[in-house]
């Protein structure tokens, strides 16, 4: 029985050391296979047009030391994502009682774009409006550093940070005399399925490969210019998880970035160098983002205007400043039916539409020879084109057609009140400069012309907002303040029954020199209790220009201050 037993382990050793050994020796041949970082790697079974795309060489030595190279001058960058500000609040978040509110790591990749900490990334959901918070980068041999939101750039969505502490150093950039057509590229980035694999997403910092691929110049697409040269990413096919990879040319420098297109209805863009360096050299001097191209006019699609008299006219998106039709803007009648297109309604005074020669009845059948048809996909189109660009308008005028060069401007902010104060600033401008020239200067006529242009568009946005804004923004707008409702917690903590919280007060305004603060309950309205915002409105509006008495909680006392308009 025990020679029985020693013959069994004797023939299970005797096969188990060879399969040990092939697996062993499987393993190292994989690890000889493997790409290291930077190293361009083609996945068994990826297309032919992909494995074409590997980079021709006399050499097979010279393609392996191309292969082998590690690129450089890139970082992580997290952050994490607050999901109550994501879904509209706390309420909206499903939460155990005494849990933390949730927030969800977010990761991408950086480009160093020069030698003093500037990086260059992409970040979800950041607008110029709510930038991000508690950002960080770190390099591949570094420890995680915060990192400062400088400005972001409206079109493209390219934010620029400021490493604080950290050294940071710039890859190679690319530096071809001319921008070619197309280009062999290596996309360097995240795995393209790093958020499908579980694994993956546990870890802050995914590890970053190579994927051959293909450019070409968008040459045809509405936004291609000298300015903007952009490409197409013909190959690897992107998503989302490789947003802002960085595209290596075949000396392994830096020739641009990929931007994932979310609407899924187009090419994705690479942004080369040259582009690049342009919006961070921007951001990083004024600190400040750069918003859309404006054109300064307003309008509506043209089929079946004959029936829109009275109308409230849309501003183009970023094309336009008014809410609403302006009186004293050059104005077009509206009882005239057009072909399809978008009808210009309203022109901004001294607005690149001004300055190019639009003018109201004109139909904009074309942007930079693409098609217009109708009012939103102007608008999407114009908030794809930076400021600064010149783009050519075909207009019908009549039974005329019209060719104009239009220069776009920096977009007014998007808020109704800053677009009042940047308004208020340009026509105070024009009164000093008025003030300044002498009774007979041959400028006035013109100047005061500007003047009444201006003061009757801030008039017309005022009078908009009166007449169409939803109340919360008439109350922030026209009377500087801005309420909540109160919960019964909060009732209890303030002692009061009734009332609306001021959760903040704009400095020189109705509110502000009223002496109302935040952190006010207003419970009262002469001799009104107020509950609700609409009632606090009604009150406010029904005084006009008399003095309204309005009843405050501060620290838990009663006083009263009066609202002046």
């Amino acid at each position: 029985m025990f020679l029985r037993i020693l013959v069994v382990l004797f023939w299970i050793f005797t096969l188990l050391q060879p399969a040990s050994a092939q697996s062993w020796r499987r393993r190292k041949a994989n690890q000889a296979q493997a790409p290291t970082v930077g190293v361009d790697k083609v996945p068994a079974g990826a297309p032919a047009s992909e494995q074409a795309n590997e980079p021709a060489s006399g050499s097979g030595g010279a393609r392996r030391a191309w292969r082998r190279t590690e690129t450089h001058g890139w970082v992580w960058v997290s952050r994490t994502i607050d999901l109550a500000q994501q879904l509209g609040g706390e309420d909206n978040i499903p939460t155990l009682d005494g849990e933390p509110l949730p927030v969800m790591p977010s990761v991408t990749l950086g480009l160093v774009i020069d030698n003093e900490g500037h990086v260059l990334t992409r970040l979800a959901d950041a607008t110029p409006g709510a930038p991000p918070v508690n950002v960080s980068v770190r390099a591949q041999s570094g420890r995680p550093v915060s990192a400062k939101f400088l400005g972001m750039d409206a079109v493209t969505g390219l934010c620029v940070l400021k490493a604080e502490g950290a050294s940071l150093a710039a890859p190679a950039f690319s530096n071809l005399p001319a921008l070619p057509r197309q280009l062999r590229i290596r996309l360097y980035g995240f795995n393209p399925r790093v958020n499908q694999n579980a694994s993956a997403t546990m870890s802050l910092y995914p590890r970053c490969a190579a994927f051959p691929g293909q450019i070409v110049k968008a040459v045809e697409d509405f936004r291609f210019n000298s300015y903007n040269p952009i490409y197409y990413l013909l190959s690897p096919q992107l998503t989302i998880a490789q947003d802002c990879s960085l595209i290596l040319d075949k000396d392994n420098s830096v020739f641009g970035v990929a931007v994932y297109n979310i609407g899924g209805d187009g090419a994705h863009l690479v942004y080369p160098v040259s582009r690049l360096q342009t919006i961070a050299q921007s951001i990083i001097k004024s600190h400040a983002s750069i918003a859309y191209g404006w054109l300064g006019a307003t309008g509506e699609d043209a089929p079946g205007l004959a029936s829109t008299r009275g109308r409230q006219s849309k501003a183009l998106g970023q094309l336009g400043a008014t809410a609403q039709a302006a009186p004293g803007l050059t104005r077009a009648p509206v009882d005239r039916p057009q072909a399809p297109g978008v009808r210009i309604l309203n022109i901004v005074p001294d607005s690149p539409a001004e300055k190019a020669g639009v003018q109201p009845h004109d139909v904009v059948v074309a942007v930079n020879d693409h098609r217009i048809v109708t009012y939103d996909q102007m608008v999407a189109m114009m908030k794809q084109i930076s400021p600064d660009n010149e783009v050519s308008l075909k207009v019908k005028r009549g039974n005329e057609i019209k060719l104009l060069k239009a220069k776009l401007t920096s977009a007014p902010p998007p808020e109704p009140e800053q677009q009042i104060v940047a308004f208020n600033n340009k026509l105070d401008a024009i009164e000093k400069e008025l003030n300044a020239l002498p009774p007979a200067d041959p400028n006035r006529a013109h100047l005061e012309n500007r003047k009444d242009a201006w003061r009757k568009l801030v008039n017309g946005l005022v009078d908009g907002i009166w007449n169409q804004a939803p109340p919360d923004v008439r109350l922030r707008v026209l009377y500087g303040f801005e309420v909540q409702t109160l919960t019964g917690q909060l009732m209890s903590y303030f002692a009061v029954d009734n009332g609306l919280l001021v959760s903040n007060v704009n400095e020189n305004t109705v509110a502000a020199r009223a002496g109302l603060q935040a952190g006010d309950v207003i419970v009262e309205s002469g001799a009104k209790s107020i509950n609700k915002l609409a009632e606090l409105i009604d009150a406010l509006d029904s005084a006009g220009g008399s003095p309204l008495e309005i009843t405050v909680a501060r620290r838990r006392e009663r006083m009263k201050i009066t609202f002046r308009r």
